[in-house]
């Protein structure tokens, strides 16, 4: 099914369904005046009216980041409408107007990352990422998180899927229209509107509207969750709750009886401590960025860059062999 994309005097042919979310539906697609042979492909996410405001949130905050190469790059947006382009094929009878009410949307138009997501490369045990591998995508990650933080931004979503990989296996954070501001004032990072996955959200933020939880802590939370499952290949828990037999000894801080559940798996003792101080209970005993990038597990794995957190910065030419040899190795 292809859709031609109508914005006045703007078409986009959809050629491609590449996935959908929560509140958004997700194409690839081109400009309809470019030639065949020359088009230069785009992701281009789709929005049914109901869901405006996620449309308009991540509308916003993607502008600001238009200079970071880590961040999934906007391109243009607005209001339009579609047009299935096989049916209107086969009949005439619809005007304009009727075309333009019945099919409302609202579109992104942004760059298109050709590697998918960095979940596709992780299915298991069996396809965990080497340490050394995770090491790297992950100090991005963290760098590019802690830009958000210093624009009093909490992601709020950060998960395998919402982290797209470039032609040249560079992680691209993306999908931010669960994120939110926080005042930023006096450290004040409180958010109070819940968003994202149970897998991946700190156990206060169920709590959300009754107390506010600290955005900022709980992206930290997500990371480490993150990081678990591309390393590990499998969760740490299914949810971050006293109902959970593996987040119970998290909670009871039996970090050895928790870690029992993954003997059958090679893991360096630095690894587990920096998991162990990012997905505690307690949001103020979670490691800041600063901490993470000091760690001793960073300093095994990328010496070179000392993981001195006053002197590390964001590499927007993010380009690392052996980070493109592990990767290419996997198939999708």
């Amino acid at each position: 099914m292809t859709f031609l994309l109508v914005d006045n005097s703007k078409k986009y042919i959809l050629d491609k369904f590449l996935g959908e979310g929560a509140t958004c539906k997700c194409f690839l697609g081109y400009k309809e005046t470019s030639s065949f042979e020359n088009h230069e492909f785009f992701a281009i996410k789709i929005y049914s009216p109901k869901f405006y405001q996620y449309y308009i949130n991540e509308v916003d905050i993607l502008s600001k980041f238009s200079s970071n190469d880590n961040i999934i790059k906007l391109y243009d947006n607005g209001e339009g409408y579609l047009i299935d382009i096989n049916k209107e094929q086969n009949t005439n009878n619809t005007n304009d107007k009727e075309k333009k009410d019945n099919n409302k949307i609202y579109y992104e138009i942004m760059e298109y990352a050709s590697n998918g997501e960095l979940k596709d490369f992780i299915q298991g045990t069996d396809t965990r990422l080497p340490e050394n591998i995770s090491a790297k995508i992950f100090m991005n990650l963290v760098l590019t998180v802690k830009i958000l933080h210093e624009n009093n931004i909490a992601h709020c979503d950060i998960k395998p899927e919402n982290v797209l990989m470039n032609s040249k296996f560079r992680p691209l954070l993306s999908d931010f229209g669960f994120s939110q501001y926080f005042d930023g004032e006096n450290c004040d990072y409180t958010l109070h509107k819940f968003a994202g996955s149970d897998f991946y959200c700190a156990p206060e933020t169920r709590k959300a509207y009754v107390r506010g939880f600290d955005g900022v802590k709980n992206d930290i939370f997500s990371l480490g969750v993150l990081l678990f499952v591309i390393t590990i290949g499998d969760f740490p828990f299914h949810k971050a709750s006293f109902s959970d037999d593996r987040y119970r000894y998290i909670i009871k801080k039996n970090y050895s009886r928790f870690w029992e559940h993954f003997n059958d798996i090679e893991i360096s003792e630095e690894f587990k401590d920096l998991i162990n101080n990012l997905i505690c209970i307690t949001p103020s005993q979670r490691f800041n960025i600063e901490q993470i990038l000091e760690h001793p597990w960073f300093k095994k794995y990328i010496p070179e860059n000392n993981c001195n957190s006053n002197k590390v910065e964001v590499n927007n030419n993010f380009v690392d062999e052996e980070v493109i040899n592990e990767f290419k190795s996997r198939k999708i």
